[in-house]
């Protein structure tokens, strides 16, 4: 390619590749890409972009990728992300967006990726747990989790609350674990009618938890 013209850019990529073939995605953009100079994370992949326009917000980041693909979910903005850098955790995610743009809450995460789909679980999960402390990070929020076991990433704090008992939203599980009389899970807890032995096993905390969502 470099033999027709010079392509310095993830733009000039793909209207040159777009001529050649498709290419729907921005891995595939970035597998072309390479024969130009490596590009291994997100961060490398936006500072070429920066040569075609100025990406300062994971908006204009979000909009910019979904000329190679729609992205309307913060599931696939992580999965397309990780075609171009490790990024296995939201904490990850958010400190790689912080080289593009002035995200340092959960809060304005959320703002900006709502402009790609809604996100009311994660939104509901922060507010819940202003109740029990102040929590102005995703980094807090995921240190709170921890107190329930060893978990770094959301997905694997909702699978563990799942285990515990029926709970199918971030909210319901903040809302659990912020409840004194609920139960912290531990290695060897049986497990039976999607409750722990113990003071929940009445579901008197999932009643509680109701309670504040109706309110």
């Amino acid at each position: 390619m470099q033999t027709v013209g010079p392509i310095h850019t993830l733009e000039q990529c793909l209207n040159r590749m777009q001529t050649v073939g498709l290419i729907h995605t921005l891995e595939q953009c970035l597998n072309r890409m390479q024969t130009v100079g490596p590009i291994y994370t997100l961060e490398q992949c936006l500072n070429r972009m920066q040569t075609v326009g100025p990406i300062h917000t994971l908006e204009q980041c979000l909009n910019r990728m979904q000329t190679v693909g729609p992205i309307h979910t913060l599931e696939q903005c992580l999965n397309r992300m990780q075609t171009v850098g490790l990024i296995h955790t939201l904490e990850q995610c958010l400190n790689r967006m912080q080289t593009v743009g002035l995200i340092h809450t959960l809060e304005q995460y959320l703002n900006r990726m709502q402009t790609v789909g809604p996100i009311h679980t994660l939104e509901q999960c922060l507010n819940r747990m202003q109740t029990v402390g102040p929590i102005h990070t995703l980094e807090q929020c995921l240190n709170r989790m921890q107190t329930v076991g060893l978990i770094h990433t959301l997905e694997q704090c909702l699978n563990r609350m799942q285990t515990v008992a029926l709970l199918h939203t971030l909210e319901q599980c903040l809302t659990r674990m912020s409840h004194p009389a609920a139960p912290i899970p531990q290695p060897g807890d049986v497990v039976f009618a999607g409750a722990l032995q113990g003071p929940c096993r009445s579901g008197e905390a999932l009643r509680h938890a109701s309670q504040l969502l109706l309110h």
